[in-house]
């Protein structure tokens, strides 16, 4: 019992810092904030705060990584295969066809989406202007991930013509999506999510799948 009393109070402990940073960015900006800040608006003694973390980076990765373990739980790994196929077309064949797999697909995108409207605060502030660059890299080197991990995957990678010069690069193209990505996720956070989780994912797989001019 004292073991668990303990492990509750260090989660209650994890999740008022993070709280506290997250309201701090959007008051001031990530940059400007500091562990004073962050004891003083928690009221806890700066020391309590190094012995959970060494800086107020190690708290903004502890944000990144549950924010990414939830999205992973939330949609399950059905979804997560879904979103690698979409992924994994997503600026690799020229007329790409739309097998069954696209309505998973738009449901585990429709997720995804519904994920971060449940979270707006947290990711507006971390990818908003006032944010965190650090975070808004890490969001972005995860998808360019995904990406290509797939790609490697479904071994289209080898199967580019490496000698034509017009083709573009593996890994121009997977940045270019991935930095896509996070610019979409941003501006739909920042208009107040003027369009819904269901429509926002329709554009995407649209996107991903048939390029800007389809779309």
């Amino acid at each position: 019992m004292t073991h668990e009393r303990t492990d509750l109070r260090v989660r209650r402990t994890h999740a008022l810092l993070r709280k506290t940073l997250i309201d701090l960015i959007a008051e001031k900006g990530f940059d400007a904030v500091t562990v004073g800040d962050i004891a003083e608006r928690a009221m806890i003694n700066r020391s309590t705060f190094y012995r959970h973390y060494p800086d107020k980076y190690a708290l903004v990765t502890s944000i990144f990584e549950e924010a990414v373990d939830q999205v992973i739980s939330e949609l399950g790994q059905e979804h997560l295969k879904a979103l690698n196929w979409i992924a994994g077309t997503s600026g690799l064949e020229a007329e790409p066809s739309v097998p069954p797999e696209m309505q998973h697909a738009l449901a585990a995108w429709v997720s995804f989406f519904e994920h971060f409207a449940r979270h707006a605060k947290l990711y507006q502030t971390m990818l908003g202007k006032h944010g965190s660059s650090w975070f808004t890299g890490q969001m972005r080197n995860y998808a360019a991930e995904v990406l290509y991990q797939r790609a490697q995957a479904s071994h289209r990678l080898a199967a580019q013509k490496k000698d034509d010069v017009n083709t573009m690069p593996d890994e121009v193209m997977i940045i270019c999506v991935a930095n896509w990505f996070v610019g979409m996720l941003t501006w739909w956070l920042e208009s107040g999510m003027m369009a819904s989780p269901q429509q926002v994912a329709t554009w995407c797989v649209r996107f991903l799948v048939h390029g800007s001019l389809h779309a």
